[in-house]
């Protein structure tokens, strides 16, 4: 049993690097950059459903099937996406790869890619649920060379016989969907979320065989749910051999959790042997290196707002020695890269703008992830608190970062909080002597800010970065995001332009106003609106531009394109996607 050659999806490439859920160290350079980011990956606007990861090289590509938030029905499933990423963390959105609507089989939606080797073919192929205008699910195929453009068809490949499975054309919403496909014995295998009359109806994995990936034969399920509720169909499906056991692993329709059915002998599994494994839905388990295997799997997190937003989390499972047990290996995201003390690190880092789902505002952290001392949220399966939790002023701590040695000529960081810089502080220190060499504060506001550190004179020097929160007022907190070590004559990709001026001409505004600024390098700007609250009003488009002098323009509208109300807003300049400016204008009417 083996996925092109091997029991799992493995492939040459260097392991999890020293990536580890927030820091990323550039490869041929030693500049660092701190940036509180964790293993999850998140779609703006979308929840991110059933999926599949893939490492070609060094670089993983995940495959998933993306519902607008705006409209939370599996029929609004009409695209699968790919995002890729060198780490498992940091995460780009590389677009749309199969859409619906091919024929009548998936005219409402496609979900659930699995995708997999073809060694023999020399080309990768994704197998995926189509469903039709009654959402019945049939199986299809899609095939790459490249992972970034695919093939469809022609499709479908596969559907169950309605004399023997309780699926058929003429119903509404027949299970047949989340494939998993595996090789074994010389021949391709698919495993199948159905439904089959067995006395009653019962939940099965539909088990089919080919020699081409064309043409399929039934071979009778794999597995029946023999458990106290055997309607509930098995969904997204992973079969595997680990630690001397056949392993089942599967969500149970309707059932929060991932369940593992292990036996020696597959004729042996059986619900009465299932364990709960972890939260969530859609588990996938990849060894993509020897030894580690990584548990994938989809984690809804609802908002104290309302609705739901899923998310997709990546950790270590871990086999006991007897092979029955698989546990899920959760360290601190912090422990990496930081050595941490007090309450105020707990809970870090924290997981979105975690002070907007509370009503308060927001901070507008870089990516998905900042080190907040008042904030009680790391994110989903984390074991703090829900979205919006807070600790509040009262609570301290200290982070310490790894040592490491400096070779860059400048540090850009974003901080935000109160203006204590006794006892609220980010510093540069001296790794052998605990020196502060350089050291920030808030400015009084807990959005995020833009400052920067020259390295002059420090190149070589053993460093170590230091955050303080020991005062203990109401709104006596430290943000900190994007600690960046910058070579201004190297071509690292962590290079951030940095805004030399910038000011609001006129402020206050009636209505209109422009951000004069001066750029020192080329980049991709952008302008965005805040109101008094952190909450962003309006966003100005991407703009390309050169060096030296420019303008962004709001014209006093929101989003929407309504007149905002007279009063306080601020600016947010945007240079690569990072912030580099933030200001504080008056709009008056």
């Amino acid at each position: 049993m083996s996925r092109s050659g091997s029991l799992f999806r493995i492939s040459a490439a260097t392991g999890l690097i020293l990536v580890a859920l927030g820091v990323f160290v550039s490869e041929g350079a030693a500049l660092v950059r701190f940036d509180f980011e964790q293993k999850y990956h998140v779609h703006p606007g979308r929840q991110t459903w059933d999926f599949s990861v893939v490492r070609d090289d060094t670089v993983y590509n995940l495959f998933y099937h993306g519902i607008p938030i705006a409209t939370p029905h599996a029929s609004a499933a009409d695209t699968i996406w790919r995002a890729t990423s060198p780490d498992l963390v940091h995460w780009d959105v590389a677009g749309p790869v199969v859409l619906s609507g091919t024929g009548a089989w998936d005219t409402s939606a496609v979900w659930a890619p699995d995708v997999f080797r073809d060694e023999a073919g020399d080309r990768w192929v994704m197998a995926y649920t189509g469903a039709d205008a009654r959402m019945n699910q049939r199986l299809g195929l899609a095939f790459s060379t490249n992972l970034a453009h695919w093939s469809a068809g022609p499709n479908p490949v596969l559907e169950p016989d309605s004399t023997v499975y309780a699926w058929a054309p003429s119903r509404s919403w027949a299970d047949f969907r989340d494939p998993f496909v595996y090789r074994d014995g010389g021949q391709w295998h698919v495993l199948l979320t159905a439904a089959q009359w067995l006395g009653e109806r019962t939940g099965i994995l539909y088990h089919a065989v080919s020699d081409d990936l064309v043409s399929w034969s039934d071979v009778g399920p794999l597995f029946a749910n023999d458990g106290s509720e055997p309607w509930r169909v098995l969904e997204s499906p992973q079969y595997h051999l680990m630690g001397g056991h056949h392993q089942l692993l599967f969500g149970e329709y309707d059932t929060i959790g991932v369940s593992q059915v292990p036996a020696q002998d597959p004729d042996s599994l059986t619900m009465a042997d299932r364990a709960f494994i972890d939260g969530g839905y859609a588990p996938e388990v990849d060894e993509f290196d020897p030894g580690v295997r990584i548990l994938s799997r989809i984690v809804p997190l609802p908002l104290p707002t309302g609705g739901l937003i899923y998310v997709i989390r990546f950790d270590t499972l871990q086999v006991s020695p007897d092979g029955d047990a698989l546990t899920v290996l959760r360290p601190h995201p912090l422990d990496a890269d930081w050595e941490r003390s007090g309450a105020a690190t707990n809970a870090n880092p924290t997981f979105g703008d975690n002070p907007l789902w509370r009503g308060d505002p927001g901070v507008n952290p870089v990516g998905n992830g900042y080190f907040g001392s008042g904030e009680y949220f790391q994110g989903p399966l984390s074991n703090y608190p829900s979205p919006g939790a807070y600790l509040g002023g009262w609570a301290t701590g200290e982070l310490l970062s790894r040592p490491f040695t400096v070779t860059g000529d400048r540090m850009t960081l974003l901080v935000g909080g109160a203006a204590k810089p006794e006892s609220l502080y980010v510093a540069l220190v001296d790794a052998d002597t605990d020196q502060i060499l350089l050291s920030e504060t808030g400015s009084g506001t807990p959005i995020l800010e833009p400052r920067e550190w020259s390295l002059a004179g420090l190149r070589g020097r053993s460093c170590r970065i230091r955050i303080v929160d020991f005062a203990t007022g109401a709104d006596d907190v430290i943000n900190v995001d994007e600690i960046v070590e910058i070579d201004d004559l190297g071509t690292s990709d962590v290079r951030r332009p940095v805004l030399l001026t910038h000011r609001a001409v006129p402020n206050p505004a009636n209505p209109r106003t422009e951000i004069r600024c001066e750029l020192p390098h080329p980049a991709a700007v952008a302008l965005h609106i805040h109101d008094a609250r952190g909450r962003v009003v309006w966003r100005g488009p991407v703009r390309t531009v050169a060096a030296g002098p420019m303008s962004l323009a709001w014209s006093g509208r929101d989003d929407a394109g309504r007149e905002a109300a007279s009063g306080v807003y601020f600016y947010r300049v945007l240079a690569d996607g990072a912030p580099v400016a933030l200001g504080k204008l008056a709009l008056v009417r």
